[in-house]
């Protein structure tokens, strides 16, 4: 494992450089709106012209209510226009009539000049991976794609229940399962998985999850070479393993990153990303004493964006609708 201690002050010349705006995946929030707000404050989030896209587990941790006011004032349920977006993760099946998201994707693929982003809450399974890229194929002008699956998916099969559901990288390259994509199909399709879920620290002492890896010790996010993946979640809900105890919510800016892969052939590499612009950016925890003064979850629950839906036959074939 490598690590890199990047200093996140360097928000204002990406802003010069990208004045149309930028593109942020931001890891698990867990009910914590205060942390959350710290994070945008930091990287300056400009819903007129910047996309945030959330990698699931809004609930878990606390009063979620808070969290989702101030997610909804920025809502933006075309994810071609600048906003907040959101996918589903585990914990969301826990918030029943009272937030009940439901009608969140599993999966965003978004498609930038030199790399294509596969957004999900867990992980990626190769039938899920080869199914969405059939679908890139045949709509070739769209640079935003978003992906339901469906309850038989995430109640009977287990390998695709780990999109929202896995842990230390139960399906790396090195898993017995071996249901990742394979390392050739990432690069051949340009790809790159960012996920959340497992808290960084779940990872310090398993390097089965990936042989390559860097580690940004400030802002507590992983990059597997291997598996051409970041895991985000910088375990706001402060869980401890190996004695790793810091909390707060991490983000990665798709802009530095397609900028890096662009220099090197549309591929990451560890060394690349070493040597690269800062791209993560992540706030420390910061307790929630007050109700979220702006928002109203209700355009959440009554706006779902524009998805296809994943289904598993009988014979465990996959098809979209």
């Amino acid at each position: 494992m490598k690590t890199i201690q990047s200093e996140d002050c360097n928000i204002e010349e990406l802003r010069k450089i990208y004045p149309d705006g930028l593109h942020f995946v931001v890891g698990d929030t867990h009910c914590e709106y205060a942390t959350l707000k710290a994070l945008t404050e930091k990287i300056g989030f400009d819903a007129g012209k910047d996309h945030a896209y959330f990698l699931g587990d809004y609930n878990g941790g606390g009063y979620p209510g808070n969290l989702l006011k101030f997610i909804s004032a920025f809502y933006e349920a075309d994810y071609t226009k600048p906003g907040f977006h959101l996918i589903r993760g585990n914990h969301e099946r826990e918030l029943g009539p009272y937030f009940p998201l439901e009608n969140m994707p599993d999966i965003i693929v978004l498609k930038m000049k030199s790399m294509v982003y596969y957004m999900v809450h867990a992980g990626m399974v190769s039938s899920a991976f080869d199914l969405i890229n059939e679908d890139l194929a045949a709509r070739p002008d769209n640079s935003v794609y978003l992906y339901r699956l469906s309850d038989r998916c995430v109640a009977y099969d287990a390998p695709l229940r780990q999109i929202i559901w896995s842990r230390r990288g139960l399906y790396s390259q090195r898993s017995r399962w071996r249901q990742w994509p394979s390392q050739s199909s990432l690069y051949r399709n340009r790809a790159v998985i960012l996920h959340g879920h497992t808290p960084y620290c779940f990872l310090m002492g398993y390097p089965s999850y990936g042989d390559n890896n860097l580690f940004w010790q400030n802002q507590h996010i992983w990059f597997s070479e291997d598996l051409q993946s970041f895991d985000i979640d910088a375990n706001i809900k402060g869980r401890q393993e190996f004695g790793e105890n810091w909390r707060g919510i991490a983000c990665v800016c798709l802009e530095v990153v397609d900028e890096t892969a662009g220099r090197h052939n549309d591929s990451l590499s560890v060394s690349a990303l070493q040597n690269a612009p800062n791209a993560v950016f992540a706030a420390p925890y910061v307790p929630s004493y007050e109700d979220c003064p702006i928002g109203n979850p209700d355009s959440l629950l009554s706006t779902p964006p524009d998805m296809k839906t994943i289904s598993i036959h009988s014979d465990g074939r996959l098809s979209l609708q």
